[in-house]
C-alpha cells in the first residue's frame, strides 16, 4: 500500500529542518526534497519545519531564494562547554521540551492525529511523542580526527539521549545502518535503511546550455575534473590534489581540477602546493555554488572525484552520475555501495591508485562513455518519491 491509501491513518510530523537555512550540504538537500514532497502528502495531515526551537510552516521552503544562507560555522567551544553544565543544559532541555510539547498538542487538536517528530540529522531536540532520527554517518564515532573537536564532544554528549529518546531510526544506507549496530548498539529490527534520492534537475546538460557556466569560470567542456563538497578534512582533497599533481603536466594542464565546495574547518588546500597549483591554472576553487551552476559543471565535466575518506552514502557521487559524468571514488564506507558497479573505485589513502584512475578516465574515451552510461542506469533507480515513502512506512511503525 502507498501513503496515499485513504485507509492508512494520517498524522502531524514536526520535521527537523535546520539544514534549510545554512549554507545547504548533501543533509541539508535531503531535508527540502523531504518536506517539499511531504507537505503535499495525504499521510500528513499537518506539517511543521523546525528551526531551532521554531516551528515554521511548510511554505518556508517557497522562500527559501529570499533567505540568504547563513554559513555553517559549526559548534563553537562556548557551546560546548555550556552544554556540559548540568543545571544550565537541563533548564534549555526542558524548555524546549515544553515548546515542542505544547506546539505538538495544538497540531493534534487541529487535525485529531497524532504527532510524531522527525529529527533529519542524528542528535534530537527534547520531545515527548514517537521520535525517529535519522543517522547519516558515524564518522564522528569511526574516526573523531575527521571533524573538530568541539563538535565531536557535542554530538557525544547529546547522543545518550537521543538514543533514549528515539521510537525507530532511519539510516541512509545499508553501510551505515551495520555501522549503527556495531557502533551505538542499536537492535537492527529498530532501523529501516531510507536512501537519499536525486531531484530531477540533476540530468544531462547539453554543451551550450552550460556553456555560459563554464566561460564565467573560464573552462573548457570536458576539460576539467570536477570535485563538489565543503572543504575538510574528511573530503580528502588535499590527497586528490596530490593524485592530480602525479598526472603528466600536459594532463593536468588540458584537465585542471575544480573543487566547489564552502570552506569547513581545518586546513584543507592551504598549502604551497595547492599556491602553486592554484597560481597555474591547474586547480580552482570557486567556492559554494547554486545548484544551477553545479548542475553545469557536473554535466560537462571530463570525470568528477569524490575520494572521501568516510560517507554514510554521498550524494555528489550519486549528482554526477546522474549528470552524465564518469565518476572515480572511494572503495570504502557507503561509497561502495552509492556507486554499484557505475564508477571507477580506489583505495581513497592510496594516492597513486587515486591518480592512475583519473588518468584513465581522462586518456580512455572508451571507459569514460561506459561509466557515464552505466551511471546514468544507475543513479535513475533514486528518487525522493522513494526516499519520502520510505520515510512514511519508517513513521507508521513508530507510531504502532
Amino acid at each position: 500500500m502507498t501513503s496515499a491509501e485513504p485507509n492508512l491513518p494520517a498524522f502531524g510530523l514536526l520535521l527537523g529542518a535546520d539544514g534549510l537555512t545554512v549554507r545547504r550540504s548533501g543533509v541539508g538537500r535531503v531535508i527540502l526534497e523531504a518536506a517539499r514532497l511531504l507537505r503535499a502528502d495525504p499521510a500528513v495531515a499537518e506539517l511543521r519545519l523546525l528551526i531551532g526551537a521554531a516551528a515554521e510552516p511548510p511554505d518556508l521552503v517557497d522562500r527559501l531564494d529570499a533567505i540568504p544562507p547563513a554559513p555553517d560555522r559549526g559548534l563553537s567551544p562556548l557551546r560546548v562547554a555550556l552544554s556540559a553544565v548540568p543545571g544550565l543544559a537541563r533548564l534549555r532541555s526542558l524548555g524546549l521540551r515544553r515548546r515542542l510539547d505544547r506546539v505538538a498538542a495544538d497540531m493534534a487538536v487541529r487535525t485529531g492525529r497524532p504527532v510524531l517528530y522527525h529529527e533529519m540529522n542524528t542528535i534530537a531536540r527534547p520531545f515527548s511523542g514517537p521520535t525517529v532520527v535519522t543517522v547519516h554517518d558515524l564518522s564522528f564515532r569511526a574516526d573523531p580526527a575527521l571533524h573538530p573537536p568541539a563538535r565531536v564532544a557535542w554530538m557525544e554528549r547529546r547522543l545518550p539521549a537521543t538514543l533514549r529518546q528515539a521510537s525507530r531510526f532511519a539510516a541512509v544506507s545499508a553501510f551505515t545502518k551495520a555501522e549503527m549496530v556495531a557502533r551505538l548498539g542499536i537492535a537492527p529490527d529498530r532501523i529501516d535503511v531510507v536512501e537519499p534520492g536525486l531531484a530531477a534537475e540533476f540530468r544531462p546538460t547539453e554543451e551550450a546550455a552550460a556553456a555560459p557556466v563554464l566561460a564565467r569560470f573560464g573552462l573548457a567542456d570536458r576539460a576539467y575534473v570536477l570535485a563538489v563538497s565543503t572543504l575538510e578534512p574528511r573530503k580528502n582533497f588535499d590527497r586528490l590534489l596530490a593524485a592530480h599533481l602525479r598526472l603528466p603536466a600536459p594532463l593536468r594542464a588540458r584537465f585542471p581540477l575544480v573543487i566547489a565546495g564552502g570552506r569547513g574547518w581545518g586546513n584543507v588546500l592551504e598549502g604551497a602546493d595547492a599556491e602553486r597549483a592554484i597560481a597555474a591554472g591547474t586547480l580552482r576553487l570557486p567556492g559554494f555554488l547554486p545548484d544551477a551552476d553545479l548542475i553545469a559543471l557536473y554535466g560537462r565535466a571530463a570525470a568528477c572525484a569524490y575520494p572521501s575518506l568516510y560517507e554514510g552514502f554521498g550524494l555528489p557521487a550519486l549528482e554526477a552520475m546522474a549528470c552524465d559524468t564518469p565518476l572515480v571514488t572511494s572503495a570504502t564506507s557507503a561509497l561502495a555501495g552509492t556507486a554499484g558497479d557505475a564508477a571507477l573505485k580506489v583505495d581513497p589513502f592510496d594516492t597513486a591508485a587515486l591518480s592512475s584512475a583519473l588518468r584513465q578516465v581522462l586518456e580512455d574515451e572508451a571507459l569514460a562513455a561506459d561509466l557515464r552510461a552505466r551511471g546514468l542506469i544507475h543513479a535513475s533507480r533514486y528518487t525522493w518519491t522513494r526516499m519520502t515513502q520510505g520515510l512514511i512506512a519508517c513513521w507508521r511503525r513508530a507510531l504502532s
